[in-house]
């Protein structure tokens, strides 16, 4: 059974949920309360995924912090292992790229769909952003719009920019400056054969609503 850990450091709430082998399975953080954070990261949940309140050891109080330390614009203390097996496979191969992204940095959303080898698929990979289940250890809020406006964000884009900032983005007016764009220089895991309506198909499967190019 997966444990869940929830913490107030300073103003912030932060939440992750933990499986059997100690992998992140959900996390998150709120300025709001920890009702908030309960909610998001538990709404993040595989239906199958059976949780109980667990004991704040110091795995999980590490884990937590280094997502304190993440919002503060700082490098985390350590890195759990993320349940990535959980994601359906693009979701999966978008959010492994944008866990790439250095601090400091954006990518576009049509950048990280270039770079897990499906290049129109800028659209499925704001899917994944927005239903990424380990913010910020997977940095979803450094993806950005082609133009190199913030584009859309679960907390809002108040706090999106405030967060890219503290990273060290730079910001010409409410653009991001193109010396902070980072492109990848490899591809995740390409599909060879999938069309993106077969991978609508398995996107339903998973519970993921999913929006077509035209």
């Amino acid at each position: 059974m997966a444990i869940k850990c929830f913490k107030r450091i300073d103003e912030t709430w932060f939440g992750i949920v933990l499986d059997d082998s100690g992998r992140v399975v959900s996390c998150g953080f709120s300025v709001k309360g920890e009702e908030e954070v309960a909610d998001s990261v538990l709404s993040n949940l595989p239906a199958d995924i059976s949780v109980s309140e667990g004991s704040m050891d110091g795995y999980a109080l590490s884990i937590l912090e280094s997502l304190s330390l993440i919002y503060e614009g700082r490098d985390p203390r350590v890195r759990p292992e993320l349940a990535w097996d959980r994601l359906p496979p693009f979701h999966r191969r978008a959010l492994k790229l944008t866990a790439m992204i250095p601090r400091g940095k954006v990518a576009t959303y049509g950048g990280v769909a270039a770079g897990v080898g499906e290049p129109r698929g800028a659209r499925a990979v704001g899917n994944a952003e927005a239903s990424n289940p380990f913010a910020p250890l997977v940095p979803c809020h450094r993806v950005v719009s082609s133009s190199l406006k913030l584009g859309g964000y679960g907390g809002g884009l108040d706090l999106k920019k405030a967060f890219l900032l503290r990273e060290g983005v730079v910001f010409v007016g409410d653009r991001v400056a193109r010396e902070c764009v980072w492109k990848p220089d490899v591809v995740i895991e390409p599909l060879q054969s999938q069309s993106f309506r077969s991978l609508a198909r398995d996107l339903t499967r998973f519970g993921f609503s999913f929006l077509f190019l035209m």
